[in-house]
């Protein structure tokens, strides 16, 4: 297993890549709240999202460490 150490703020690239790893339902389930927070914010840009929610799981004690760890490919 390579693990990939990131410094924050992420890039959307950066953000892009680690959410293609998310098993299927779990990208379905951002893609949900993402729409759902979006039509809330209509004139928010998708950076603007990204960066909210990356500022949102900072807040609640999302680290880079944990971050590696839920997305850690266990295969």
């Amino acid at each position: 297993m390579t693990q990939k150490t990131y410094q924050l703020p992420l890039t959307f690239e950066q953000i892009l890549n680690l959410v293609l790893q998310l098993p299927a339902q779990e990208q379905e389930q951002l893609l949900q709240e993402i729409k759902k927070t979006s039509s809330n914010n209509k004139d928010e840009d998708l950076l603007s999202v990204f960066d909210r929610i990356g500022r949102n799981a900072q807040a609640k004690g999302l680290t880079e460490e944990t971050l590696e760890e839920l997305l850690a490919d266990e295969s």
